[in-house]
């Protein structure tokens, strides 16, 4: 290491949310000697917001302020001088969903799908209710059981449909069903959503309570060590920080690559190494990979009466039938999980649920903004060419523009070549998508649970140590508000709040 160092009393790792709002109040609470050190080029993390065609405005990390009851961060926008807050639109509606050979199946009487999907989320939740020690599963596997136990209160097209729409939540996770743990599913919202717009307002606004000076950008942190009752932080140009405090904020894919002695960028070294309890915790927790790819057209002219469209995963027609003559649960799931591999790599975009924001009804743009799982969003996230990115979805972008009554075909215009729109037909001029899997400073979304994990275990093992030095925010190190803006938000609240204190900054 090198001999001369940098005395600072707090160092923060990251300059995501979490980071921000953790210098924020430090520096509100009387700090005069704290630093931030982010490795992008850029605040925000996993906040981005980008300008696609004609200065149109997107959010490629998060987008909504979720449960808006006790959502903390957006409450304080609330206090705020109008002219300050991010705007938002409460955009909780009832999607439309769509199958690739029947068409739309939502509020179907002869379906009732949505009322199915309440039950089998009441199904799952008594698994783990009535039995404390029951074995976690995939949430493939317990939505197999449902049918399995039910299948004589059900008809063939429920079986045969039910199973795609209840995919709906890899949407939320960032994963497919078949890594979901059924265990730590379910979202229980505290209030309804609202899409933000924009989250650059929100990052802009506490990085203007923070001095200049007290950022560094395109800096990486590759080691930190312990040295008595300070911290030494090396960061990858050679600098040296002698430290009181660190909060390493640095997402949960890029604070395990400091399980291996692997070296590659991003990676952290702690000397001496994670404490036992977090090496244990990370290896039962995971993340996923939630990512979007936005198609901007020139004009809208499909309906704009739904806000959010769901294309379902292909349904099998002979999915009822397994289901009617299985004879026992674990040859059923054998044979269902057979019938439901996934070919996308061979252009089969039906592989998985898509869910659209229809921004043309809540914001006026037309624009179309899909999210996609894991293991889609890596394959789509390592194609280059917009024209593949397009062709691999024309096929579910037809029938999404059929069901909002719009049948003329798509016309491709990327280049910005085709003379003044003649008609009404829909022109696509452009298409954005996420990188967040290629992204060596995320390398994924946010935290998820795969079977037999167990989230509450990192964040106790990560924040159960009042005085330890070395400290962690972000969204995998709270319960309430997990994956979510705000969540990470109050992690930094929380890390500031104990190091005031600590300092009799109170």
């Amino acid at each position: 290491m090198a001999d001369s160092f940098i005395e600072v009393e707090t160092l923060v790792v990251g300059g995501g949310i979490s980071g921000l709002k953790a210098i924020s109040d430090l520096i509100k609470h009387g700090c005069t000697s704290c630093l931030l050190v982010e490795a992008r080029d850029r605040l925000g993390g996993r906040l981005h917001t980008v300008t696609g065609y004609q200065g149109r405005k997107y959010d490629l990390g998060a987008s909504w302020h979720h449960d808006t009851l006790v959502n903390g961060l957006f409450l304080e926008e609330l206090s705020l001088e109008k002219e300050e807050q991010a705007g938002y639109v409460f955009d909780d509606f009832l999607p439309l969903m769509f199958d690739k050979t029947r068409g739309r199946v939502d509020s179907d009487p002869e379906l009732t799908l949505e009322i199915l999907n309440e039950e089998l989320m009441r199904f799952l939740e008594l698994q783990f209710l009535e039995d404390v020690d029951a074995k976690d599963c995939s949430y493939f596997e317990m939505v197999v059981r449902y049918l399995f136990e039910r299948r004589d209160l059900l008809s063939d097209e429920q079986i045969q449909y039910l199973p795609q729409a209840s995919r709906f939540l890899e949407l939320w996770h960032g994963i497919d069903w078949k890594t979901q743990s059924s265990k730590f599913l379910e979202i229980v919202h505290q209030g309804r959503n609202a899409l933000v717009l924009h989250y650059d307002k929100i990052v802009k606004r506490i990085a203007r309570t923070i001095p200049q000076d007290n950022f560094r950008l395109n800096t990486s942190v590759n080691q930190i060590s312990r040295q008595g009752r300070n911290v030494l932080v090396k960061t990858a140009d050679g600098l040296l920080y002698k430290c009181d405090y660190v909060i390493v904020t640095v997402p949960q894919s890029i604070l395990e690559l400091s399980l291996h002695d692997k070296d590659e960028a991003a990676r952290i070294k702690f000397d001496p190494p994670l404490d036992s309890k977090i090496v244990r915790a990370l290896n039962k927790t995971h993340y996923g990979s939630l990512g979007k790819v936005i198609f901007e057209f020139e004009t809208c002219c499909w309906s704009k009466k739904f806000p959010k469209i769901v294309s379902l995963g292909q349904s099998n027609s002979s999915f009822a039938n397994s289901v009617r003559q299985a004879r026992d649960l674990n040859s059923l799931i054998h044979t269902l999980g057979h019938d439901t591999k996934y070919n996308y790599k061979n252009g089969q975009a039906w592989d998985f649920p898509l869910f659209f924001v229809n921004l043309a009804k809540t914001t006026g743009v037309p624009s179309f903004v899909m999210l996609m799982q894991e293991p889609l969003t890596a394959y789509i996230e390592s194609l280059d060419d917009p024209v593949k990115v397009f062709e691999f979805f024309e096929p579910i972008l037809k029938r999404l523009l059929e069901e909002l009554s719009c049948t003329k075909a798509i016309e491709l215009d990327l280049e910005g070549v085709r003379p003044e729109k003649a008609d009404d037909s829909p022109v696509l001029k452009n298409i954005i998508w996420t990188r967040w899997t290629r992204e060596v400073y995320s390398r994924g979304a946010y935290s998820a649970c795969f079977p037999g994990d167990d989230p509450l275990d990192l964040v106790i093992a990560l924040t159960s140590d009042e005085h330890a030095r070395v400290r962690f925010a972000g969204e995998h190190t709270i319960m309430d508000g997990a994956g979510c803006v705000y969540g990470a938000w109050e992690s930094g609240k929380r890390e500031a709040a104990i190091i005031n204190k600590a300092f009799g900054r109170v």
